[in-house]
Parts: structure tokens; C-alpha cells; sequence
């Protein structure tokens, strides 16, 4: 038996699509970290932009991380459901 995978591209699914990447974005944090003490942290889309705008800043902060003890970590807040529904098992 055959089957069919269709997927359509029109305005719908794009606007979706980018709206889930940017809530992605604007929900994910950049920290940059040595020995347990936070240095920065910021929204990932402002990492983004930063870097775009400023990709000196970019490099520099490659380097460091390469040759000194710099932790570059994304973290990204997941919403949970609050679904309080309890499972009966009944035998």
C-alpha cells in the first residue's frame, strides 16, 4: 500500500513556522559562566542581534571561551501544562 506525505507551503504555515522559531528565540537565554559566577545573561534573539551588529564581539568571546575557563551555555525556559489529571489503574 502507498502512502502520501503532502505538506503545503502557503502564508498559514510559514507565520506559523516563524512564529514558533521567534517564541523559541525570545524563551531561550544565552549565560556565559566561569566557575559557578554568571557574567552575562541575556535572550538568545539579543545574542543574535549583538552578534549580527557587533561580530567583533562574536569573535572575542570565542576566543576567550577557547583559551580561558568560559562556559557558553543556552537555556531555554519549557512551559509545563498544567494538566493535573490522575490515572486510576484499575485491575
Amino acid at each position: 500500500m502507498k502512502t502520501k506525505t503532502i505538506f503545503d507551503i502557503n502564508s498559514k504555515t510559514i507565520s506559523n513556522g516563524f512564529k514558533k522559531a521567534f517564541d523559541c528565540l525570545q524563551s531561550s537565554k544565552l549565560k556565559v559562566s566561569a566557575n559557578g559566577k554568571v557574567y552575562l545573561q541575556i535572550s538568545l534573539l539579543w545574542a543574535i542581534v549583538i552578534g549580527i551588529i557587533f561580530p567583533l564581539a562574536l569573535i572575542v568571546l570565542v576566543v576567550l571561551t577557547v583559551f580561558s575557563n568560559l562556559t557558553i551555555a543556552i537555556e531555554q525556559d519549557i512551559k509545563q501544562s498544567n494538566n493535573n489529571h490522575k490515572i486510576i489503574e484499575l485491575k
